[in-house]
């Protein structure tokens, strides 16, 4: 301030100075006490680090046997054969958290069964199957007991998972490049004791491309990788699949309708689903009923004129050859014998080759 003239004493000034560094004088305390508690502490380091890992294991163990104990698990049993066998198998959170009782459900793969082809409407509980198959396979090899009524467990050297959709803006990827990352890096690395989860492969892109890229993925981990596979699609047409390779087997979550409402029994059963209910699950979702009597209505649309263009086309039948289409000149080349042609001669037969081309309807 102007004008103002200030008086202090030797004493406040004292005071003052005290004040206005007592908060770097307390760090810097801090600071000398940390460091002489680091000093004490590096003496007994070794001591100290195996006590922190053995309270750590000790932490697992309880809490391992604490939870075997709660939900009644059993434990497995570890082969060396390759085999995944799991009876009344359970998803050990989503159980928990269920008002109503998990529905278990059994799993056999073996050298002969390696692949499982998992059909079935959404919301009918392929994703938490396939989950539950992986954290048990998970919890045994950790030494857990399992949330199954038994469970013998060959072994396994990788779990591979592609579930879920999501991008990645930060990278510059989208969904569906997200999706084929991670399906290259299952077909690349997973080998015969590696055990794969799929869900919905193909599903990012256009219907063929994305039926073509699901054939190819489950006929690459069938035939190459030979990992236990559990597949599942909606795509109604790789349950063909099991016409092809004696490893693969469909099965389905059953559901049932009611009216115009469906039932989930989240049951594992053999077979292909007969159909994947997406209208129904969609009025469950709160979509308008108007936009659900029109969903119908163009449905039966396309199923009529499906019905009218005839049988569904194979896709992945190779082509018939028609004979018809043959060019002449072909025809006329499978019929020479080159061994018996003169030098004359071939030049003769090439220059009538080079007249069918040009007009097919030419005498030979």
């Amino acid at each position: 301030m102007k004008a103002v003239e200030r008086y202090i004493t030797p004493e406040l000034k004292a005071f003052e100075d005290k004040v206005l560094s007592a908060r770097e004088r307390s760090l810097a305390r801090e600071k000398h006490l940390y460091e002489l508690l680091l000093t004490q502490l590096s003496l007994d380091l070794a001591p100290l680090q195996q006590c922190a890992t053995g309270l750590a294991q000790l932490d697992v163990l309880v809490s391992f046997s604490n939870c075997a104990d709660a939900y009644n698990w059993s434990a497995p049993t570890l082969v060396e054969t390759a085999t995944l066998d799991i009876k009344a198998g359970k998803h050990p959170v989503v159980e928990q958290v269920m008002r109503e009782s998990f529905i278990a459900n059994d799993t056999l793969l073996d050298a002969n069964r390696r692949m499982l082809l998992i059909t079935g409407p959404n919301m009918g509980g392929k994703s938490t199957y396939m989950r539950q198959i992986a954290l048990i396979v998970i919890l045994s090899c950790m030494g857990s007991y399992v949330p199954a009524e038994a469970a013998r467990i060959g072994p396994i050297d990788q779990i591979f998972t592609r579930i879920g959709a999501s991008d990645d803006l930060s990278g510059g990827r989208s969904t569906f490049m997200v999706e084929m990352t991670e399906a290259a890096n299952i077909l690349n690395n997973a080998t015969a004791n590696s055990l794969v989860l799929m869900d919905e492969i193909g599903r990012g892109t256009s219907t063929f491309d994305g039926l073509a890229l699901a054939w190819a993925c489950a006929d690459h981990l069938a035939k190459k990788s030979g990992a236990f596979t559990l597949f599942a699609t909606h795509y109604f047409e790789l349950t063909q699949l099991p016409e092809q390779y004696d490893n693969i087997e469909n099965v389905h979550l059953d559901a049932v309708e009611h009216g115009d409402d469906i039932i989930f029994m989240h049951r594992v059963k053999a077979g292909p689903a007969n159909q994947s209910f997406g209208l129904q699950v969609a009025r469950l979702a709160g979509i308008p009923g108007s936009a659900i009597q029109l969903a119908r209505r163009k449905l039966k649309l396309l199923e009529q004129q499906a019905e009218r263009s005839g049988p569904q086309i194979d896709l992945f039948s190779e082509p018939e050859r028609s004979e018809s289409l043959t060019h002449p000149a072909i025809e006329h080349l499978a019929t020479l014998d080159i061994d018996e042609l003169t030098p004359k001669q071939a030049l003769d037969k090439l220059y009538a080759l080079k007249q069918l081309l040009d007009d097919p309807n030419s005498s030979r």
